[in-house]
C-alpha cells in the first residue's frame, strides 16, 4: 500500500502546483513595471529641473555663491556695476558783501551844507553837545560818513574836552586802546579798556553812534560829542 501511495507521489505531474507559481509571477510584474516607469519618469523631471537650473546659471553668469552674496549684500554687489555717467555741476556760490551805499559828489556837497547849516544853529555849539532829540543818530551819523569821504578830519560834532565840565564828569573814564574804520560799516570797531566795540553797540552807558576814520562819535543821555582816536579819556 505505501509503495502505491509513494508511486502515486512520484507520477503527480508538476502541472498541479504550476498554476499557482504562474499566478504568483503574474501578479508581480505589473507592480515592479509600474515602479519602474515612475522611477524613470522622477529622473526625467529632476534631470529637466536641473538642466533648466544649469542654464540659467550659465546665462546669467552667477554662481550660486554671488547670488547669496549678492541677496545678502544688494550694496557691494551694485558697486561694482558700471552706471550712466552724470555730470557734476559746481554750485557756484556768490557771497554777497555788505557794502556801504555810495554817496555821490552831489549829495555829499548836500550833505556837508546842511551840516554846515547845522554847525551855524543852536544845535551845534562848541560847549555842548548835540541833542540827538533835534537831530537824528542816522542824520548825524550821515554827516559824519560825507565828511569823512573828503579825506580831512571834519567833524559837526564837538570834542568831548570841549564841553561844559558837568557833563564831562558824567562821561565814565577809559582808555582808547584801538581803532579801524573800513567803508564797510561791518569792519568797523574802535577798542575802549580792552573792550572791542562796534557801531550801534554800547559800553557803560556810552552808545557808539559812528566811527570816522581819525574819531568816534559818542553819545550819553541823547547827548552826542565826539573823541579823537585812541586818545585815553579822564573824567575831571
Amino acid at each position: 500500500m505505501s509503495s502505491v501511495l509513494k508511486a502515486l507521489r512520484n507520477q503527480q505531474s508538476p502541472l498541479l502546483q504550476q498554476p499557482g507559481s504562474i499566478s504568483l509571477q503574474s501578479a508581480q510584474q505589473p507592480t515592479s513595471a509600474l515602479a519602474k516607469t515612475l522611477m524613470a519618469v522622477v529622473i526625467m523631471i529632476i534631470a529637466v529641473i536641473a538642466g533648466w537650473f544649469i542654464s540659467q546659471q550659465l546665462i546669467t553668469g552667477v554662481t550660486p555663491v554671488q547670488a547669496s552674496q549678492e541677496t545678502q549684500s544688494p550694496t557691494a554687489a551694485t558697486s561694482y556695476r558700471l552706471g550712466t555717467v552724470v555730470t557734476v555741476i559746481q554750485p557756484n556760490w556768490r557771497i554777497e558783501e555788505e557794502v556801504e551805499p555810495e554817496v555821490t559828489e552831489q549829495q555829499g556837497d548836500e550833505l556837508i551844507s546842511a551840516a554846515e547849516q547845522q554847525a551855524d544853529s543852536s544845535v551845534v555849539n562848541a560847549n555842548q553837545a548835540i541833542d540827538l532829540n533835534q537831530i537824528s543818530p542816522e542824520m548825524l551819523s550821515a554827516f559824519e560818513s560825507a565828511l569823512g569821504e573828503q579825506g580831512e578830519n571834519l567833524s559837526v560834532v564837538p570834542v568831548l574836552a570841549q564841553l561844559n565840565p558837568s557833563f564831562q564828569r558824567s562821561v565814565p573814564s577809559f582808555t582808547y586802546d584801538g581803532h579801524q574804520y573800513s567803508s564797510r560799516p561791518n569792519s568797523r570797531w574802535i577798542e575802549l579798556s580792552g573792550v572791542r566795540l562796534f557801531e550801534g553797540e554800547s559800553y557803560q552807558g556810552l552808545t557808539i553812534l559812528a566811527i570816522a576814520p581819525a574819531h568816534v562819535v559818542l553819545s550819553k543821555n541823547d547827548q552826542a560829542f565826539q573823541q579823537p582816536a585812541l586818545e585815553d579819556w579822564t573824567k575831571p
